[in-house]
């Protein structure tokens, strides 16, 4: 079975039982700007030209493989680009690669790579290039944030135009991890590239649609349009096929324009900003035109008529650990009452504010894994009675559900952190639900230390959790043996069968057969119930009303078809 890396497990561990707060408490009411005419410009459809404003904190560094900032990582986007980039059904889908196959045994990874490509310093795009940023991530003393995405790798070479990828064991999902940035090689033949203040790393070259211009460590970073994008001529003009063009077409039903080339925008600024707050003001000064905004914080923009919100869901997933080792929750038949007895939709109306998404399991809704199992159940409240009548459980006169022999009451101990008042909302909810169906929920605030302590020694019934997840539909942290001992199997589960699911959807190449694995597993799990999932929190981005075009940011891409951006 697979391991995750030492960073891994630190990293989702501190969102698994980290007491960061989300704010629930109602801001002040942000006064609206004075809508402005200057927005009601008529969209004649994609034109060519402009510049927009986009937000960074403090730049560490402008090579995508050592910088440390998100935010860095998320503009360099457009500069750089990698072997794959994961659509938002969190497929794989071939960038710089153009075909990949992989071998019998699994361990070789052979990519055939795009032709004519160049670097924006008119370089060609190699194969070295591809081996030149492994290596560089391989590397034990480069602290990437990439480092995880090559743990599977054990080496790679060149072949031609093609990559020769040696894997450590067999991993059919390698390719979600191949999304890294891909470095030109000869950018640092006389530079050291670990050194994130030398004018390599400072300059960047990459085969993206936007090449770099220039850098002020106290302005910011200017992007300009790569004229000679390899993507462009696959990438024309869509006027046809949206709808502010065809308003165009009738207003200018004897002009026939010429397909336009990809990206539209000429210029890209992101302007450096001390932290998220002061970019927030930013944004509401209009010094910036799109900002990227978790949950806390888009929130209060909502309804606005002088901008534009989109909400998608974020790797922040929401859930009930259930202790499946002692006390009344080692009965499956309650675990799956108490799932049933949840009303999912409306505690994400209620507790979160109405800005999430349900879910049941760790895998993001959109995925193409989570629509393998249908979770529409139409008699939610029968099955919920059945299973709590298998368990030993009545009605009594006050319609509180009693054991038929002892005749206590059905109560169980909620633990929550009290750090973090979203998750203490939660719980409350959730006891508020449960106990109208007639379970008695006993919900504890626990501070951090002694939360984590209560979940070592069993001290709970239900406790609530959360992970991060990660862009690899691999669900061995969850419900894997071996990961009882990393906590993140935070409840413990452990079945031989999930096991060998797990094992085999890492070594079977057969799209098909996956699928069919992956629906066993989910199945599996979701009988056993040793989670109940609750919901992924929403992330946002916030655009001035002058862009135009594809708006469609997701989970993997916030900047999602920035290249089809335009300003009327």
């Amino acid at each position: 079975m697979k391991t995750i890396s030492k960073l891994s497990i630190l990293f989702i561990i501190s969102i698994l039982l980290g007491a960061c707060t989300v704010n629930l408490e109602r801001n002040k009411p942000v006064e609206d700007d004075v809508y402005e005419d200057k927005y009601d410009v008529i969209d004649r459809g994609p034109v060519k030209g402009g510049s927009i404003r986009l937000f960074t904190t403090p730049v560490d560094t402008l090579n995508p493989v050592l910088t440390n900032n998100v935010h860095v990582q998320d503009f360099l986007g457009l500069v750089f680009e990698g072997l794959y980039a994961l659509d938002s059904s969190q497929r794989p889908v071939p960038v710089l690669a153009k075909s990949s196959s992989l071998s019998a045994d699994g361990l070789t990874l052979t990519i055939n790579l795009r032709e004519n490509i160049k670097w924006h310093d008119k370089m060609p795009f190699k194969a070295e290039d591809v081996v030149f940023t492994i290596n560089t991530l391989l590397d034990t003393k480069i602290n990437s944030v990439y480092s995880v995405n090559v743990k599977h790798i054990e080496s790679a070479a060149a072949s031609g135009n093609s990559v020769i990828i040696k894997l450590k064991q067999p991993y059919s999902l390698i390719r979600n991890e191949l999304t890294f940035p891909v470095i030109p090689a000869h950018h640092f033949v006389n530079e050291k590239l670990t050194d994130k203040n030398s004018k390599a790393n400072l300059t960047p070259v990459g085969t993206g649609p936007y090449s770099f211009n220039s850098y002020n460590a106290k302005t910011g970073v200017k992007l300009r349009l790569n004229e000679n994008w390899w993507n462009a001529e696959a990438s024309t003009s869509e006027a046809s096929n949206n709808s502010s063009a065809k308003g165009a077409e009738n207003l200018n039903s004897d002009v026939k324009k010429a397909p336009l080339k990809l990206p539209y925008l000429s210029n890209i600024e992101i302007k450096v900003f001390n932290n998220i707050n002061s970019a927030n003001a930013g944004f509401q000064a209009r010094d910036i035109d799109v900002l990227p905004a978790q949950y806390g914080e888009y929130r209060k923009y909502i309804g606005r008529t002088d901008m534009n919100l989109k909400r998608f869901e974020s790797r922040n997933y929401e859930f009930l650990t259930l202790n499946i080792k002692k006390g009344l929750l080692t009965d499956k038949r309650l675990r799956n009452a108490l799932n049933y007895l949840i009303n999912k939709k409306k505690l994400v109306d209620e507790a979160a504010t109405g800005i999430a998404v349900p879910a049941e399991l760790p895998v993001v809704p959109n995925s193409w894994v989570y629509q393998l199992v249908d979770f529409n159940e139409k008699d939610a409240l029968g099955k919920a009675k059945e299973f709590l009548n298998q368990s030993g459980y009545v009605l009594d006169s006050k319609n509180k559900y009693v054991n038929k022999t002892s005749r206590k009451a059905l109560t169980l101990k909620l633990i929550v952190n009290q750090e973090n008042s979203l998750r203490f909302n939660t719980a409350s909810e959730i006891a508020s639900q449960l106990g109208k169906s007639g379970i008695t929920v006993q919900v504890v605030k626990l501070s951090w230390d002694a939360y984590k302590n209560a979940l070592k020694t069993g001290a709970y019934d239900l406790a609530l959790s959360g992970y991060r997840i990660t862009s690899v539909p691999d669900l061995s942290f969850a419900y894997s043996t071996q990961e009882i001992q990393s906590g993140l199997n935070v409840a413990g589960y452990s079945n031989p069968e999930v096991d060998g699911y797990l094992q085999q959807i890492l070594t079977e190449n057969n799209p098909d057969v996956q699928k069919n694995i992956f629906t066993k597993l989910l199945n599996t799990v979701l009988d056993d119930r040793p989670y109940i999932g609750l919901y992924f929190l929403n992330d946002g981005m916030m655009y001035s009303k002058n862009i135009k075009g594809t708006v469609n940011p997701y989970v993997w891409n916030k900047y999602n078809d920035i290249t089809k951006w335009y300003l009327p």
